[in-house]
């Protein structure tokens, strides 16, 4: 992950590029910046002309569709400039409790997809821009996902807990056998995203957890309104596929070296 985030933050801080209205209380001047990173106490802000310390600064921002905050009040308690251009650390004085607890909540949607390692190389806008295209699930250990034969229509990925993918091992189904147990940060079920077929493992719940899913509708509708970060989705799908594939291809070029072996003592 690009990001290096601090658990002994206050707040967690994530990189969102947003415009921000900043006015100098004292004499009414105005400036427009843009966010370099956002928390709930506080953000740092890139602006072309120079604010001088110790100013009462006035903010108005949007974080996203229906999250916007207007007349906070803020002071400087940082500065820098670099080519021409001056980065200021604010810090939020009139930040309602409200703001505060709806400012963590994006962070954590944030950190929440993010934690798919699939999604690991998108930026943090894209990263809540994602969450807002699926939806995340919660299944008690046991509950099916989804059984052989059924038509797949979404892609699961796991936030936390384990799904154990299996198959019936004989023709009357009295005995399952374990094909993989999909963990934390690993995704499954991706076929459905690129083809109508049927599902050809079961998947259930191997403790209680949580799943983000996208279903096949969502993301060709997330081709047609962010291509860019589709094309992202997809570049993870083929890397990860690809580890797979060498991992398969080891694993079946060791066994044929051992079976030589065995021939050979024999």
């Amino acid at each position: 992950m690009a990001e290096d985030y601090s658990e002994r933050r206050k707040h967690k801080r994530v990189k969102l590029e947003l415009e921000v209205a900043i006015t100098i209380r004292e004499t009414g001047k105005a400036f427009k910046g843009t966010t370099m990173n956002v928390s709930a106490g506080g953000m740092s802000v890139i602006l072309d002309e120079f604010i001088p310390l110790g100013k009462n600064l006035i903010l108005t921002f949007k974080v996203q569709e229906g999250l916007a905050f207007k007349d906070i009040a803020a002071k400087i308690i940082r500065s820098n400039d670099i080519d021409d251009r001056f980065i200021y650390g604010l810090e939020f004085l009139s930040l309602p409790q409200e703001g505060v607890e709806k400012i963590n909540a994006v962070a954590e949607i944030i950190f929440f997809i993010k934690k798919i390692k699939l999604f690991s190389i998108i930026s943090d806008d894209e990263a809540l821009y994602l969450k807002h295209v699926g939806s995340d699930v919660d299944y008690p250990e046991g509950k099916a996902i989804f059984s052989e034969g059924d038509e797949g229509e979404a892609f699961y990925a796991v936030i936390n807990g384990k799904v154990r993918i299996s198959k019936k091992s004989n023709i009357d189904d009295t005995n399952e056998e374990v094909l993989a147990l999909i963990r934390e940060g690993e995704f499954f079920g991706e076929m459905a995203l690129f083809d109508e077929g049927v599902r050809t493992a079961n998947a259930a719940a191997h403790t209680n957890c949580k799943l983000f899913t996208i279903t096949a509708d969502q993301f060709n509708e997330l081709i047609k309104t962010n291509h860019k970060l589709a094309i992202k989705v997809l570049l993870g799908f083929i890397r990860t596929l690809s580890k797979r594939l060498k991992s398969m291809n080891q694993e079946m070029v060791d066994l044929l070296f051992s079976e030589a072996a065995l021939n050979n003592t024999k």
